[in-house]
């Protein structure tokens, strides 16, 4: 097949790749796939990553607000689209942003669109508590709305999400959950990881990006609490939802017990899961996080290590009593102590992630494709 990925970001230079990299860089083995590079500026200068896809650049105003970019460039994206399904003869495209698929609507060729969250809480929190983030929220969802519904059929990552996506009317969808890559996070020796890091003692950890949706809040609220350093590996990318993290725990007085790393390169991941004693995944209550189920628990999992989360009926149908999870601060004082009590089985961990690596998925995603072209 050939097969054009619009995807939610910069491909190779976010910081945080997602799913689409990862089965896409599978599927470029066997297919040939072609990739709308967004260059956005805000990551011009980071390191990029490696790709078997095809790059095709799609920039033509370069600003820093993202929704700004998108907006400028729509007419050339419209254009770029366009042109790309007729000269390459393109099978299907693959679609998961939001102005960028509303232009892929006009092209020649079947859409499949990726619904990874709810698109317009993801793209308004960049705006928190601004009349401008309740605006860029409606418009998005206007516009998801007639994607999802102009799309020849739909990819989601839980049932949730797929319920929800029924009664907007959007019939043809199919459920594809998030994985992890197990062959390159591999559980390495905690006492090793950690003398490497210069940690210490119990070490909670989280991994991912420091933004609105994030709630260390309560990880930082329950640190007064709990002996234990907290390890916060990640970047913020739009807006300063860090620096108000730092801010909270310096009025608790736990600031010089958070190390904040930043970026850090994928492959360098397993080191630094190994030195955790739990992995985290704290998040605010709100649909982007209820009905979607990330790929950082997947990641903990594979580097065999116990995950406590904040109770999301998504991950809660999906891993069961595989992970811990907790309500507010209180639960999650107590579950830290009854993760670390119950001690560490690395192979349980590990088998559970198993059971999603990304080149098992892949092969379900593939068919979605295929059943597009074919029709």
């Amino acid at each position: 097949m050939r097969i054009l990925v619009i995807p939610t970001t910069d491909w190779i230079r976010h910081p945080v790749p997602n799913r689409l990299n990862f089965i896409f860089d599978i599927l470029a083995e066997k297919h040939d796939v072609y990739v709308l590079h967004f260059g956005l500026k805000r990551f011009s200068k980071l390191q990029a990553r490696e790709t078997k896809c095809r790059l095709v650049e799609a920039s033509w105003i370069n600003v820093e607000d993202p929704s700004l970019y998108y907006l400028l460039n729509f007419p050339y994206h419209l254009w770029k689209i366009w042109s790309i399904v007729k000269k390459l003869d393109i099978d299907v495209i693959l679609s998961t942003n939001i102005l960028p698929s509303f232009a892929a609507n006009f092209a020649p060729s079947p859409v499949v669109f990726d619904y990874l969250d709810h698109l317009e809480e993801s793209a308004s929190i960049y705006y928190p508590g601004s009349a401008l983030g309740e605006v860029v929220k409606q418009v998005v969802s206007l516009i998801t709305k007639y994607n999802l519904r102009t799309a020849h059929s739909v990819i989601t990552v839980t049932r949730e999400l797929s319920k929800f996506l029924g009664e907007l009317g959007v019939k043809d969808v199919t459920v594809v959950p998030n994985g992890v890559d197990t062959k390159l996070l591999l559980p390495l020796s905690m006492q090793e990881a950690k003398k490497s890091l210069g940690l210490k003692g119990v070490v909670l950890g989280y991994v991912g990006s420091l933004e609105h949706w994030v709630d260390l809040e309560t990880v930082v609220s329950a640190l007064p609490h709990i002996d234990a350093t907290l390890l916060v590996v990640g970047p913020g990318l739009f807006t300063d939802y860090g620096d108000g993290i730092k801010k909270m725990a310096n009025g608790l007085g736990v600031l010089d017990r958070i190390v904040f790393t930043g970026a850090v390169l994928y492959a360098d991941l397993s080191r630094y899961i190994s030195a955790m004693d739990i992995g985290l995944n704290p998040l605010k209550m709100m649909k982007k996080n209820e009905y979607a189920a990330g790929g950082k628990v997947f990641n903990y999992l594979a580097c065999g290590r116990p995950v406590l989360s904040s109770r999301m009926i998504s991950l809660e149908r999906l891993l069961g009593d595989e992970i811990y999870y907790y309500d507010d601060v209180e639960s999650f004082i107590s579950q830290v102590k009854n993760v670390l009590a119950a001690g560490n089985d690395e192979k349980r961990h590990r088998s559970s992630a198993m059971k999603y690596d990304w080149r098992e998925i892949a092969k379900s995603y593939e068919k979605v494709l295929r059943n597009a072209r074919r029709s």
